[in-house]
């Protein structure tokens, strides 16, 4: 399958750098929501050299513990770095019950949030 560009939304999310909001990224199934998170990832990689990634997978078995947010929260505390931005970026978020839970330990961490949820919050994009 030949994937395709997205630069209007890449430049749209390199847009919200340093904005306190959290950002999701919507859309129908198999619309490149992913790739345009990996796209936004090696973005943040290029432009920000001490840039502190947790980039999460729920659907990949490396973090399936994960999907309980008391283990999704001390994940990522345990991933946190004082001093640098850091970044989290979630790949089907909504597969953690109680996600938001641990969000909000972010959102006090000052951790710029990203996520990507093909169902819950679906639209056409």
């Amino acid at each position: 399958m030949k994937l395709i560009e997205r630069p209007l939304y890449l430049r749209q999310l390199e847009g919200l750098i340093n904005t306190p909001d959290i950002k999701i990224i919507t859309g129908i199934r198999r619309s490149g929501k992913s790739k345009l998170l990996g796209a936004f990832s090696d973005y943040i990689v290029k432009t920000d050299a001490t840039a502190n990634i947790i980039y999460i997978d729920l659907t990949k078995i490396k973090f399936e513990h994960l999907k309980e947010y008391h283990a999704l929260n001390d994940y990522i505390e345990e991933k946190y770095r004082d001093g640098v931005n850091n970044y989290l970026m979630i790949d089907e978020v909504q597969l953690c019950e109680k996600f938001e839970l641990a969000i909000i330990v972010c959102t006090q961490m000052k951790i710029r949030y990203l996520s990507h949820r093909l169902e819950c919050f679906s639209s056409e994009q």
